[in-house]
């Protein structure tokens, strides 16, 4: 169901509950021994069906002892099923079929488990009216690390009643279209608004990708505006070298190869491969080296660094170093 449209059903939903709900003040607590009036919920009505979904609404039972609704639902009048019981006077269903007929009832349940008898019967066909929206949130990065090149491509998730999926497109121009006629730049199909790309990635070039929805019907929606990144080379780390010891009277000066295209870098010292960083520090993308006394850590201590180089994100590294383990003697 088309986003604005549903925003129009919650108003006029709204303005039912404004109009016609009221409670009736109790002269005593009612119990599940107690003997009520069962009366059945009135003037159920479907305020909308299309795009594979349903929302029915109907006028709250505020009679003694009233607990709760029951919804029956179906694609045959004779047999209608329960589907779910509810405090809510209306019910939205989704991911219907377009060509299909429901029909629906609602029965309200008392304290003492008496449930009278259903409401009138409504029916609706929630043929498809609407293409999805086009997708946003794109966010694309690029990683260059020990378990290989990959882009990650996530955006926000559709929330369409009838959302089939996602197209991928991806290209190495940034002002690049989708070809939804043949394909030539479509990259994966998804069903979840997340992917990871690990196909025919080169270093240091950009890829820029869009995302179209497409519902049951293979209704498309607007691409999404194009977002992108580059895949950086892998820093290489000179010193401390790899299982060196290091006077801890002096200063550790930790020097890296800078990579094309790095937005910044970050140092990190740690006590494990596996993380637990005691120390990080953002360097600018001119910067190779960092210099640390060596009183700032502990003697006779392990120590594991890398580098990583920053893109899009200058918090997640694009590319990462190997790790390089160093310790400190007196």
């Amino acid at each position: 169901m088309n986003a604005i449209v549903k925003a129009k059903y919650v108003v006029f939903l709204f303005v039912f509950v404004s109009i016609f709900s009221g409670c009736q003040k109790l002269s005593s607590i009612p119990t599940a021994n107690d003997n009520f009036i069962v009366v059945p919920p009135t003037d159920l009505l479907v305020v909308g069906a299309e795009d594979a979904s349903i929302l029915i609404y109907w006028q709250p039972v505020s009679a003694v002892g009233f607990s709760y609704y029951n919804i029956y639902f179906g694609t045959n009048t004779k047999r209608l099923h329960f589907i779910l019981e509810t405090s809510n006077n209306y019910f939205f269903i989704d991911s219907l079929s377009y060509d299909s007929t429901y029909y629906f009832q609602v029965t309200a349940v008392y304290l003492n488990d008496s449930e009278s008898t259903p409401s009138n019967v409504v029916s609706a066909k929630p043929i498809n009216v609407y293409p999805p929206n086009m997708p946003t949130g794109l966010n694309v990065q690029g990683h260059n690390d020990n378990s290989g090149k990959y882009v990650t491509v996530i955006w926000s998730a559709n929330t369409e009643g009838d959302l089939g999926g996602y197209e991928i497109y991806r290209d190495t121009s940034a002002d690049f279209q989708p070809d939804t006629l043949s394909f030539s730049n479509l990259a994966a199909i998804a069903n979840t608004n997340a992917f990871r790309d690990t196909l025919n990635l080169d270093v240091d070039k950009n890829y820029f990708y869009r995302i179209v929805a497409f519902d049951f019907a293979h209704w498309r929606s607007l691409p999404s505006s194009a977002a992108g990144d580059q895949i950086l080379a892998r820093p290489l780390l000179i010193s401390p070298e790899d299982e060196s010891a290091i006077n801890a009277q002096n200063d550790l000066v930790f020097t890296f190869t800078n990579v094309t295209g790095a937005s910044g870098y970050i140092l990190y010292i740690s006590t494990s491969l596996s993380g637990g960083d005691i120390y990080t520090t953002a360097l600018a993308p001119d910067q190779n080296s960092f210099t640390l006394p060596g009183s700032s850590l502990t003697p006779n201590e392990l120590y594991f660094w890398h580098v990583g180089a920053t893109t899009v994100d200058q918090n997640t590294p694009n590319s990462v170093s190997n790790i390089y383990s160093f310790s400190l003697t007196q």
